[in-house]
């Protein structure tokens, strides 16, 4: 029943995704970018299922189970990030790409900043942090797989793989963006339905009850720091910070340049907020904060932790809403890596391909090295999940995420800042990676002391930035075409936009 129910699953993806081929334009702008026509209610299910994966259900809930409610801050800083993206950085980014027909975000700061040096540097960052965490989406799966069936979790991981690599082979950013529609509801609906049901069927004193049986036997596990102790009020801060840095995930910074028009950034972070925030990260926290705690006590070990709410279900609910639920959690690895792997085919087709070694190259042979790209990336992404293994969210705030933040400041300042210089871009880039590096690569006794044992984030996005100001300063401005490109004839394109 499990085989031929996910089987079906699968096909139906499928075909959304072969009906998405026949229907597009075979163009690179519209493979790459969706043709720059999503609307507002495709983009809310665009981003906020390109965020929330398989991390969501399983790594989330298994973090707040381990150490309590504090690591609920580094959701709030990331709806926040999310939110200053489409209010302030979004609509400059999405009306420059408009006006000079670029395709990545990693061509606007080449074009701005006037260098390939700068390009090759970002494109590899940028590369070398996603790919990683496109491959943790199908192991995830893999997860939920083994508790629901018992069968090997690499069974899962290659089932998703394989949709992962079909959807954006054939559909392009277009389809990706119009199936995460499709799978946030299966999504949503298997993690709230499986949250009601649970604290129906489990708990029979409701949440309320739940909480008061922590209270009385766990209190540390409703308050920080957490049973373990791990979250300070300094964690805490620090962790909300880390958050704020979601601005510039490359695979949301790139939504923003498929908008059909400057309407979307204006309601757009208020259905972040609300719908996003307030509604759907409340499901998962309720279940790592009080249910499973209060159902399954005593799990002590990051992969149990992992997998605690994929147990309880198949546990405590019905078979068949088990294979839903996987179901659930196979839509939303989907939607993720999708967005992440659709994000690095544009990067190694239109950033390194064309931008190093093809500059003539025409639309069909850019499109064409995207959908090759696709395979070679899903297979390097899940070598580097398995040799590589650790916890879900640790994976995706301790490396990840200072990863993607170090092209923060060059994008910041490339959109916002006139001063900023090629000379600062480079060298704040450069430091601020190999500084990152250099501190997740050297460990004494399980510390890290180049980056002073505070968070990865911290000591290399500060020395970044004050590296790229202090040289921007040193060196000679952007020549005046640039600067009328990128600011004068972006303002006054957005001025004529807010007239209509």
């Amino acid at each position: 029943m499990a085989v031929v129910s996910l089987l079906l699953f699968g096909f139906i993806i499928v075909g959304m995704a072969a009906y998405g081929y026949k229907i597009s334009a075979k163009t690179a702008e519209d493979y790459m970018l969706g043709g720059r026509s999503i609307g507002v209610i495709v983009m809310f299910f665009f981003v906020l299922f390109a965020v929330s994966s398989s991390w969501t259900f399983y790594g989330f809930p298994g973090m707040l189970y381990l150490h309590g409610p504090g690591y609920v801050f580094f959701i709030w800083g990331s709806v926040a990030g999310f939110a200053a993206l489409y209010m302030f950085l979004g609509p400059r980014l999405w009306a420059v790409s408009r006006l000079n027909g670029f395709l990545s975000p990693v061509e606007v700061l080449s074009e701005r900043y006037d260098s390939k040096f700068l390009r090759i540097i970002l494109s590899i960052s940028i590369l070398a942090f996603i790919i990683p965490y496109v491959g943790i989406q199908p192991l995830g799966v893999g997860v939920g797989f083994e508790a629901l069936t018992g069968i090997p979790a690499i069974w899962g991981a290659l089932y998703t793989a394989i949709l992962l690599v079909l959807i954006v082979l054939l559909g392009g950013m277009r389809i990706v963006a119009w199936v995460n529609i499709f799978l946030g509801l299966v999504y949503v609906s298997a993690l709230l339905g499986s949250l009601i049901w649970v604290v129906s069927a489990a708990l029979p004193e409701g949440l309320t009850g739940a909480a008061k049986y922590l209270l009385e036997r766990n209190p540390a596990q409703l308050s920080a720091p957490g049973p373990r102790g791990m979250f300070t009020p300094v964690l805490m801060a620090g962790t909300f910070i880390v958050g704020l840095i979601a601005f510039s995930w490359p695979h949301i910074t790139i939504g923003v340049m498929t908008a059909r028009d400057k309407t979307l950034f204006k309601w757009f972070p208020l259905l972040i907020f609300l719908f996003g925030g307030l509604f759907f990260y409340v499901i998962p926290f309720l279940w790592g904060s009080i249910v499973a705690p209060a159902v399954k006590p005593g799990i002590t070990t990051v992969a149990e932790a992992d997998r605690v709410v994929q147990t309880i279900i198949t546990e405590h609910l019905p078979p068949w809403f088990g294979i839903f639920v996987v179901m659930g959690v196979i839509a939303a690895a989907v939607s993720t890596a999708a967005v992440q792997l659709m994000t690095s085919s544009v990067i190694v087709a239109r950033d390194i391909v064309q931008g190093v070694f093809k500059p003539d190259a025409d639309d069909q042979t850019i499109t064409s090295w995207a959908r090759y790209s696709v395979i070679a990336i899903i297979i390097l992404s899940m070598a580097v999940s398995i040799w590589q293994t650790q916890a879900m969210a640790l994976y995706l705030t301790d490396v990840s995420i200072p990863g993607f933040a170090q092209w923060a400041p060059a994008l910041v300042g490339g959109l916002l800042w006139k001063r900023g210089t090629k000379q600062g871009a480079i060298a704040g880039t450069l430091a601020g990676v190999l500084y990152l590096v250099l501190g997740l690569l050297i460990t004494v006794d399980g510390r890290r002391p180049l980056l002073l044992n505070l968070h990865p984030v911290m000591p290399t996005l500060l020395l970044n930035t004050v590296v790229y100001i202090a040289v921007s300063k040193l060196t000679s401005p952007a020549p005046a075409g640039i600067q009328e490109q990128f600011f004068d004839e972006v303002d006054a394109f957005l001025r004529a936009e807010r007239s209509k």
